[in-house]
């Protein structure tokens, strides 16, 4: 495959072109229909930009900065990489726990409560 080349294409009477995104989709979710008795939780309709969207929250969770995912993602602004990269619980409970480092003497609610810190943080 050249560079200038689309990953995903069609070939009709020789000539190359895109494929358009709803082809796309139409053939990730024949896929995901032959292997959801094995994987039930897998969401009923699929599209391409989940791919997307999964690895942008993927880099973001393991420590890639947001600067850096918008050059990968081709974004011109960060705010709208933001829109992609949500943080974990394991994320939201380490922020939570430096901001509490500064007031003494208080336990945090959400010390190993994952149930409670997502229900601070808006999440449940």
């Amino acid at each position: 495959m050249l560079p200038d080349q689309p990953l995903f294409y069609t070939k009709i009477k020789g000539s190359i072109a895109p494929m358009s995104p709803g082809n796309v989709s139409r053939i990730i979710n024949k896929y995901a229909d032959a292997i959801r008795p094995e994987h039930p939780n897998l969401p009923k309709h699929l599209h391409c930009h989940m791919f997307r969207r999964t690895r942008a929250t993927g880099l973001y969770r393991n420590g890639v900065e947001l600067e850096m995912i918008s050059v990968i993602l081709g974004h011109s602004s960060t705010e709208t990489t933001r829109i992609y990269a949500t943080p974990s619980i394991e994320m939201l409970g380490e922020a939570m726990n430096t901001a509490n480092s500064t007031i003494p003497d208080e336990t945090p609610e959400w010390e190993e409560n994952e149930d409670e810190l997502a229900r601070i943080c808006g999440l449940r």
